[in-house]
């Protein structure tokens, strides 16, 4: 082999320990992060659909406003009815897909009451751009 062989063969090899480490570290820091989630006071169902949000309480009620308390660690699981859609709530810099077959967690508490937007952020159809709600913080 010649020299340049052996340059080439030692890049392709550091390159692939590397990209290697770098996967299997951001793997355990992501399980880590996510299995740190905060304990909540309140579980609510957000269900997605073509063009709209709907929010399941644990009482059972359903609305097309998110209403949550000030201080109050909320969970949402995330379940899609058709296509992809993200809940994207930029007053928080919070975002989250919404997978069909799948149920997403997002843990989150907010601490200044007010009337905040939920949009989609992940393009979903025709109507993507009226799928808006009303997070209300009392």
């Amino acid at each position: 082999m010649t020299r340049v062989r052996y340059v080439e063969w030692g890049t392709i090899i550091g390159a692939a320990i590397l990209f290697a480490y770098i996967g299997i570290a951001s793997w355990f820091t992501v399980s880590q992060f996510e299995a740190q989630a905060q304990e909540a006071d309140i579980t609510i169902e957000v269900r997605a659909r073509q063009f709209a949000w709907e929010f399941i309480y644990p009482d059972g009620t359903r609305s097309a406003e998110l209403r949550v308390k000030a201080g109050q660690t909320v969970k949402l699981e995330l379940i899609s009815e058709d296509v992809i859609h993200s809940l994207y709530i930029r007053d928080f810099g919070l975002k989250k897909d919404v997978v069909p077959g799948q149920v997403n967690v997002l843990t989150f508490t907010p601490m200044k009451p007010g009337e905040y937007v939920i949009q989609c952020a992940e393009f979903c159809g025709s109507g993507h751009s009226n799928m808006l709600a009303k997070l209300i913080v009392e």
